[in-house]
């Protein structure tokens, strides 16, 4: 056990989202990645935003290294020994073509089934209940002895990666499907739509079928798929323009 965590500073910082609360919302946020980027075919990532805590997890040659938490963004509270228990945490990575250093951010999250079953066994021992998923799965993160993070059913979904050495991929779904390749947990439920309209259904269609989960998600996300797009958008201080 530690006694605290140390602060360290993400390659890249973990920046916020922008929010829409309408399909208007969604369109203007089209028309303003058109109006920087004329005339080019426009696909989008439809993604679930999973309701867990943000993590930031350094390999080096395929090692996983470092675990971080979101933090401000910049820098986060480091949490790799904790981390190491996480079963879906590879640490290794496999497979050809590993990169000399990569940073990837995922959600660590605890599932409704799991969520139910610890708070029985909390109930069994006395012990106060945790209020949601989300708050036992931060929590359970949080713990400054691994061993109690270990006996707690955390699970992770990784969505972004960045490659310091150089990036080989043309889009977002690319990098995805390599980080599968290389061994770890992706979302299942995840779209390449053709345009804004495909995008919006697709979030529509799982914020009425979010129930049917076994894990909780606190609304969509929608990202450009061109990583040389998303270049040219950049980003303002706070969340990407793409």
């Amino acid at each position: 056990p530690v006694s605290e965590f140390a602060t360290v500073k993400h390659i890249v910082p973990m920046l916020s989202l922008a929010n829409a609360f309408s399909s208007e919302e969604l369109r203007a946020f089209d028309q303003r990645v058109k109006k920087i980027i004329p005339k080019q075919r426009l696909e989008y990532v439809a993604e679930l935003k999973i309701d867990g805590l943000a993590v930031a997890l350094v390999y080096e040659n395929g090692i996983f290294v470092r675990g971080a938490t979101r933090g401000d963004g910049v820098t986060g509270e480091e949490i790799t020994s904790n981390l190491r228990t996480v079963k879906a945490i590879p640490l290794k990575l496999f497979g050809e073509d590993i990169p000399p250093r990569t940073e990837v951010y995922g959600e660590v999250y605890m599932k409704k089934s799991d969520f139910k079953k610890l708070n029985e066994e909390r109930i069994k021992r006395g012990e106060s209940l945790f209020a949601n998923p989300r708050n036992a799965a931060a929590g359970s993160v949080r713990q400054l002895d691994p061993r109690i993070t270990a006996q707690r059913y955390l699970d992770t979904f990784i969505y972004r990666a960045t490659f310091p050495e150089g990036n080989k991929f043309n889009t977002h779904i690319e990098v995805l499907n390599y980080l599968k390749k290389i061994g770890f947990k992706v979302n299942p439920h995840i779209k390449l739509c053709q345009d804004i309209k495909e995008a919006i259904n697709y979030c529509q269609k799982w914020i009425e079928k979010k129930e049917e989960l076994d894990y909780e998600i606190d609304g969509m996300v929608i990202k450009v798929n061109s990583l040389k797009m998303r270049e040219e958008l950049g980003s303002t201080t706070r969340s990407p323009r793409w």
